[in-house]
């Protein structure tokens, strides 16, 4: 289908190279060109630049590849039969380089990437393997569960039950200053009990109850209980 745009920019490229011209003659004669003409005379140098620009792409001698690519002419040439990438010749055409070469990094992505996942993906079964496959899917579930807020540190752990505690010991001594020492013996009561569910919901670690006075500290992270677990 014919460019619509075409004959316009056609006529404009026509219209710029002769107001060019006129310029140029004006330059020669010592004349000073008009603003047209200095205008199409900068856009016609630039087009005349774009073109040279691409024909040069197009036709890069390969002792400037060697140059550039830090390659022997040996080595490019087995690259280009090995790989498909027209780096070859006496001439490289650096469109078609450019095209072969992200061509073949998205024909060979996956096997490209080669961190730690090739471990995951490899057909071999040994004990060792086995472990780190366990481990690498008990980490990405971690960072999973953190980052969907169903895991929380035990440091925030710590201070909201700090928070906490020191609300409830703030009423426990106004109850005590109202209603005498019995009111704070069931406040205590209470307290127990409050500490008892959190052992219950959060558990032990590192073999510590998670209360009374545990060091609940450091990077480890606690799961927090579902519906069914809390009720």
């Amino acid at each position: 289908m014919p460019d619509p745009a075409a004959p316009a920019a056609s006529l404009t490229g026509r219209l710029d190279k002769e107001l060019a011209a006129k310029a140029y003659k004006k330059v020669m004669a010592g004349e000073e060109p008009t603003a047209q003409e200095r205008a199409a005379l900068r856009r016609y140098e630039h087009d005349q630049e774009e073109t040279r620009r691409w024909q040069y792409y197009e036709a890069i001698p390969q002792k400037h590849w060697r140059a550039m690519s830090g390659r022997q002419t040996k080595v490019l040439n087995e690259q280009a039969e090995r790989y498909g990438i027209p780096c070859g010749g006496r001439t490289i055409n650096l469109p078609s380089v450019v095209r072969a070469f992200h061509d073949f990094l998205a024909a060979n992505a996956r096997k490209l990437n080669v961190e730690d996942d090739d471990l995951m993906a490899v057909d071999v079964a040994t004990p060792a393997l086995e472990r780190y496959r366990e481990e690498r899917a008990a980490l990405a579930r971690l960072d999973r569960l953190e980052r969907e807020r169903v895991l929380v540190s035990r440091d925030e752990v710590r201070e909201g039950l700090g928070r906490i505690a020191m609300i409830v010991r703030g009423a426990g001594e106004a109850l005590q200053q109202q209603y005498g020492r019995g009111a704070v013996e069931l406040l205590d009561e209470a307290l127990d009990d409050a500490e008892r569910e959190i052992a219950r919901l959060f558990g032990t670690m590192n073999g510590e109850s998670s209360t009374n006075g545990a060091d609940l500290s450091g990077a480890a992270l606690v799961e927090a209980p579902d519906a069914e677990a809390a009720s």
